[in-house]
């Protein structure tokens, strides 16, 4: 135009010299080697719009806010653009409106994508109904398809490809770039496109490199004791020969597969990534070098940085494209996400650590990664499997281990798992480890007794108090012959098979266990050790009020504890709920019942988040006090804010939510709104609902507590013949408790039988009155 050469320079000033307004467009500016103000013309005159990934690029705005960062799309809009796309006949139905709900969430609500789909759906390619499944066949065409130069030949291709096409570009120039900076970001954003797109936190990498070296400091502390003080068992050498052995098996077991890629980048992406490879001249941990690396993808827009959760996120999109992307085989996609899973399993410290703020303030964040790093891993573990299967009979083919390594992050997941009320989960990944390490170690090795002991506890929080204590019982066996019936491991063991006791109703020998432990630990750690007032507060549950007081007052002193110490909090809470009877009622005028969970609802908001399920546990058992304490309202209102957060994130049959449900009905009890409280009994009281935590000698005592509950609504409703009932039940259930008949002798059984007795009576006097008054002349 103008009469200039087709030239940048000769453009600028064209646009320098128009003396009437002009636009200038600048579409896709994302080289980070040029600067954007080169390109600008000179004058006042004109308008000039950039499009660009780099967020460093806004500071060149001038009007209003400078720049605009446009972001997902909203549900309804990305849900309208799909269905119009699809040229979906109006009026769009339920049906159309839902699969377009899903199949938005999974392209990101991205605009652009979002359209593509609608595109695909309106040529036939794909159905509404099983556009998600194409979308997922398309991916493995084109992975099928990898080494080919083009896929034309097949549409479906073009569902996953032309959304992709720019992100192709810009990962592939990060990969041409010889820099150490570009490198560091194409092997982090590999590693994690395995990780949850969302909310990765920077010290989740930091302490991948920090908690393992605190942890083997710990360790070495800890190994430099047990060498202090004297054996106590005469077969000390015996078990140095057996130890021999087993790392003698354990080498010859050792997984020996060869590297899949070559050596220089195979020695970039092993497990240990983040120390191993972001590392200083002095070969430290180079924190800088890491930083540089998300900065570079930032400005990219491969990732990008949210303050609000000082973390930072993927689209769904990116994410998926550089797991899928043609070019990443089967074996590096393997790699990778061991990088990934390594990283976060090192994140995580063992017991006691893992009360330090580092690892409580991660604990939360990490779920969501771990999930994710577990869900990929059984896909390419499928595709391994297939992969052996096909060429079972030409050639040998990558396969998966379940060795040390693996023992270990599964042992720390389900850390994770259990410390955010997923027992399930948490138990599978148990089992696995300790059945690996059960059959290599025995349960003699300190190993195999922890991650029974671990499994126990897991068991312990869905009620299946049998199998906890059928665990706890052979670690106690291991303990004293090997370790002897005085050491702190063993009296340990003896307190938590107490607790066992005293859940499966076997009241006078959880005593005697109980006591047992603590005058051992009395004599052998002393009076003031943790472990020693863990065992009183525990036996305060018994309902002897002074062990709660003695172990909150001295686990507040502890350096190793304190008073916001999550032991010091279990204790407080112990402490306050001992102020309340079985319905609910107070049972001593116990103010600071009020001021106890107050205090511990606080400081796990601050600590876990407002929606962790201890967190949630704190406001059921605060609401209960209120409701001791007569404040009904208040009460409700608190649990009616925490149980639509438990059944989002934990599901409407987890124990805490089904016990909250409970809860909530015995408040509207008392505020006599029984048909209320009724439909809810009901609904906690099926059976089906316990089934995933159900013991194996009966009933779950949760379902048991709300039977007694729903007896007790329908009596004070007036409702005699359904209260008789549900007490005869209740009767059969409780019965089968313990097994061997230790059901019958359980105080709540008596209990039970005086109830029922009174219900006939209320029965036979209601009857007496309906057969007078037939009698009464008109």
């Amino acid at each position: 135009a103008g009469g200039v050469e087709p030239n940048e320079r000769a453009a600028k000033d064209w646009l320098a010299n128009l003396d009437r307004p002009w636009l200038l467009l600048i579409d896709n500016a994302d080289d980070l080697t040029m600067p954007l103000d080169n390109f600008f013309p000179e004058g006042d005159r004109g308008t000039i719009l950039v499009t660009s990934r780099n967020p460093l690029n806004r500071m060149y705005g001038t009007i209003g806010e400078g720049s605009y960062h446009f972001e997902r799309l909203g549900e309804a809009e990305a849900n309208v653009l799909l269905l119009r796309a699809a040229c979906e006949p109006l009026p769009w139905s339920d049906t159309a409106r839902g699969y377009a709900a899903k199949i938005s969430e999974r392209l990101g609500f991205l605009a652009l994508a979002v359209l593509q789909a609608g595109k695909a759906i309106a040529k036939r390619m794909a159905t509404l109904g099983n556009y998600l499944d194409v979308y997922d066949r398309s991916w493995q065409k084109i992975r099928r398809l990898r080494k080919k130069h083009s896929a034309k030949g097949s549409k479906d291709l073009t569902v996953n490809m032309n959304v992709y096409s720019s992100y192709e570009i810009i990962f592939r120039g990060l990969e041409a770039t010889d820099s150490v900076t570009t490198q560091d970001a194409v092997q982090l954003i590999k590693m994690f496109s395995f990780l949850s797109w969302e909310n990765l936190r920077i010290d989740v990498l930091t302490t991948s490199v920090e908690h393992p070296r605190r942890q083997l400091q710990h360790d070495r502390e800890e190994a430099a004791k047990s060498t202090d003080k004297p054996s106590i068992t005469s077969n000390r050498w015996r078990q140095r020969v057996k130890d021999l052995v087993i790392w003698a098996v354990m080498t010859l077991q050792a997984d020996r597969t060869g590297p899949l890629l070559p050596e220089a980048t195979y020695a970039e992406t092993n497990a240990d990534f983040i120390d191993t490879v972001l590392r200083d001249e002095h070969h430290d941990f180079d924190e800088d070098r890491l930083l540089d690396a998300l900065d570079q993808l930032n400005q990219l827009s491969l990732i990008y940085y949210q303050e609000a959760t000082e973390s930072y996120s993927m689209h769904p999109l990116i994410h998926t494209w550089v797991r899928e992307r043609p070019q990443m085989s089967t074996g590096e996609q393997a790699l990778w996400c061991q990088a990934a899973a390594t990283t976060l399993s090192q994140s995580i410290l063992l017991p006691p650590l893992d009360s330090l703020d580092s690892a409580v303030a991660l604990q939360r964040h990490l779920l969501p990664h771990i999930s994710r790093v577990l869900e990929y891993q059984k896909k390419i573990d499928n595709i391994l499997a297939e992969n052996r299967e096909s060429r079972r009979k030409i050639w040998p083919a990558l396969t998966s281990t379940f060795g040390r390594l693996q023992a270990m992050e599964s042992a720390k997941f389900s850390l994770i798992y259990l410390q955010n009320g997923y027992f399930s989960e948490a138990e599978i990944l148990q089992m696995k480890t300790r059945d690996f390490v059960c059959s290599r170690l025995g349960m003699d090795h300190v190993a195999a007794r922890r991650i029974s002991l671990f499994l126990a506890v897991t068991y312990g929080l869905q009620m299946r108090n049998n199998k906890a204590a059928v665990l706890q019982e052979e670690v106690l066996e291991a303990c004293k012959i090997h370790l002897g019936p005085r050491d702190p491991e063993t009296l340990k063991v003896v307190s938590k098979l107490a607790a066992s006791r005293r859940f499966q109703g076997r009241f006078k020998e959880s005593r005697e266990l109980f006591e047992e432990a603590i005058e051992g630990m009395t004599a052998v750690l002393g009076p003031e050790h943790e472990d020693t007032l863990t065992a009183i507060d525990n036996l305060g549950q018994l309902k002897w009020m002074e062990h709660h007081m003695k172990a909150v007052e001295g686990m507040s002193k502890l350096n190793e504890v304190g008073p916001l110490h999550e032991k010091t909090l279990v204790a407080k809470d112990n402490l306050a709920m001992a102020c309340l009877s079985f319905e609910g009622t107070m049972l001593v005028d116990e103010p600071s019942a009020l001021n106890l969970m107050t205090e511990v609802l606080h400081e796990r908001r601050k600590r876990l988040g407002k929606e962790h399920p201890w967190t949630l546990y704190a406001i059921l058992n605060l609401a209960r006090v209120k409701s001791g304490l007569g404040d009904h309202l208040e009460a409700e209102g608190l649990i009616r804010t925490a149980l639509p957060i438990a059944r989002r994130n934990l599901g409407d049959n987890h124990f805490g939510t089904l016990a909250a449900t409970t809860h909530l009905a015995q408040i509207l009890v008392r505020q006599s709104r029984f048909d209320e409280a009724e439909d809810m009994f009901t609904d906690v009281v099926q059976r089906q609902r316990y089934e995933a935590s159900a013991r194996d000698d009966g009933e779950h005592p949760d379902r048991i507590g709300a039977l007694w509950f729903l007896t007790l609504c329908y009596q004070a409703h007036g409702n005699v013949d359904d209260a008789l009932r549900v007490c005869k039940e209740l009767i059969e259930a409780v019965s089968t408790i313990g097994g061997q008949g230790l059901g019958l002798l359980h105080p709540f059984a008596k209990k039970l039988h005086q109830r029922c007795e009174e219900l006939e009576s209320l029965k036979a006097q209601n009857a007496e009155a309906c057969s007078s008054m037939e009698l009464v002349p008109a």
